[in-house]
């Protein structure tokens, strides 16, 4: 933490940086400021995370500096410190949203109080701003992968990268740790990279406020290889639009792809393939990819190889299409085959097939968590509220997908995995009824039997005598 003391008697600011120096060997005292002009000056050029500022100061007092410093950067924390007990400082103080306050002479233990706290703040509202940022981040690179381009992907990366000029795609497969590669991959093209992990591979996003080159691209990409073997480097062309942005991505992942699929080259861009798969082999891959809720894989394969399909293969990949999703119980986008009658029909219905998929992988991965969580928990006091909070979605939400995708209620399952595991206890029987009740998540054993004896139509004490005959 850089810290500013803003305090016109000599003695004491002197005093406070050695108290500070001998008790906070995390913390580092960027400046002394005598006067409130001083302070404001000094504000701006060291840009500290915290201020001790007294309030009577010659020429512009604590207060009216604390106005001009938070004009520009209101980030920083003001301790105040004053020999006066003012309740009308205090109340202008609140104005600010200061709420520390020293009186002097301070005693050490408030002062290290006060400090830690005001510290902790800090830390914890940094470390919220730097998870918003890097939401910010990855929902900007995922909107540069789709096509076409959302509206608000330019207000992103305004917001996000005002300076960017150009960027590129990675599309990675790595053994390595992929925090390493993110690293190693930043210090090579001396830009920030965004990181976004996709079912088969690593996407990155490297956002430069200079002109990336495809040279440089590609040089990179080999001394990443060269120190990390077993990479398999996808690299698009530079972009300076980010209309460009979801091109680049599907040539590097389709130059990812290729990569791994080919002998020797291990990093690359796409190059086009001299081989024809035979057509039928093309619908298999489609409906592969769809099945996946691989939306931009599946378009960016029929994009490139509806020219060979004949009118009774794209009926065919129809068919398929909607076999696999009755099979998982998901509606088809609205329209039929005899609709499908251009290009660009061709790849919204794909996408949106996609789509109808990725949202039924995500439900079953959403209830697949829960359920490891209740098995996790059970002996807790359960609620669906709390478990809504852990997979992040609202309990009404999570409590009608529940139904929908187990078939019962989430309180009924909750009940279920209890009972089951009564029944393992109960057949060891090594514990008392009282015993298991707790064991199971169940205050009250009278309560405990009541359920058991509703949900398997024998009491617990009958359910163990007829098991253990």
């Amino acid at each position: 933490m850089r810290i500013l003391l803003a305090e016109d008697e000599l003695i004491e600011r002197k005093a406070m940086v050695k108290f500070l120096q001998e008790n906070f060997q995390n913390m580092e005292v960027v400046g002394e400021a005598a006067n409130g002009r001083m302070a404001v000056e000094m504000a701006l050029e060291k840009q500290p995370d915290i201020m001790f500022v007294d309030i009577q100061m010659p020429g512009l007092n604590g207060l009216e500096a604390i106005e001009k410093i938070q004009a520009h950067n209101p980030a920083i924390r003001f301790i105040l410190v004053s020999a006066y007990d003012s309740f009308a400082y205090a109340k202008e103080a609140m104005r600010f949203g200061i709420k520390d306050y020293i009186l002097k002479p301070g005693r050490k233990e408030e002062i290290v109080k006060t400090l830690l706290r005001v510290a902790k703040e800090i830390k914890a509202e940094k470390e919220h701003h730097a998870r918003e940022d890097a939401l910010l981040k990855e929902q900007l690179l995922m909107k540069m992968m789709q096509q076409p381009i959302a509206q608000d992907a330019v207000r992103l990366q305004k917001q996000c990268f005002p300076a960017m000029k150009s960027a590129a795609f990675f599309v990675i497969k790595a053994t390595s740790s992929i925090t390493e590669v993110e690293q190693g991959l930043s210090d090579l093209l001396a830009c920030e990279i965004i990181l976004l992990e996709q079912q088969h591979a690593w996407i990155m996003g490297a956002i430069s406020d200079k002109l990336l080159e495809k040279s440089v691209l590609l040089r990179a990409a080999k001394q990443l290889q060269e120190a990390m073997p077993g990479l398999f480097i996808g690299i698009s062309e530079p972009c300076i639009s980010l209309q460009k942005m979801p091109d680049a991505y599907q040539e590097a992942y389709a130059a990812c792809m290729q990569l791994e699929g080919a002998d020797g080259r291990h990093y690359g861009f796409y190059q086009a393939e001299k081989k024809a798969i035979p057509n039928q082999r093309l619908v298999e891959q489609i409906t592969s990819h769809i099945e996946a809720g691989n939306a931009t894989e599946a378009v960016l394969f029929f994009k490139k190889n509806n020219k060979v399909l004949s009118d009774g293969e794209r009926e065919d990949l129809y068919i398929q299409v909607k076999q696999l999703l009755t099979k998982y119980d998901t509606p088809l986008p609205q329209g039929s085959f005899t609709t499908l009658k251009t290009e660009e029909a061709w790849q919204r219905f794909i996408h949106l097939c996609c789509v109808q998929m990725g949202e039924y992988l995500s439900s079953r991965q959403t209830i697949m968590r829960v359920k490891a969580y209740v098995q996790e928990h059970f002996r807790d006091p359960l609620t669906l509220e709390e478990v809504a909070g852990v997979v992040q979605l609202s309990p009404n939400y999570l409590s009608n997908l529940f139904k929908q995708e187990v078939g019962e209620t989430f309180i009924d399952y909750v009940t279920h995995v209890r009972l089951e595991k009564a029944k393992e206890l109960l057949k060891n029987n090594a514990y008392t009824l009282k015993e298991i009740s707790f064991m199971i998540g169940y205050k009250d054993p009278n309560y405990f039997s009541r359920v058991f004896k509703k949900h398997c139509d024998l009491s617990p004490t009958q359910y163990q005598r007829q098991i253990c005959k």
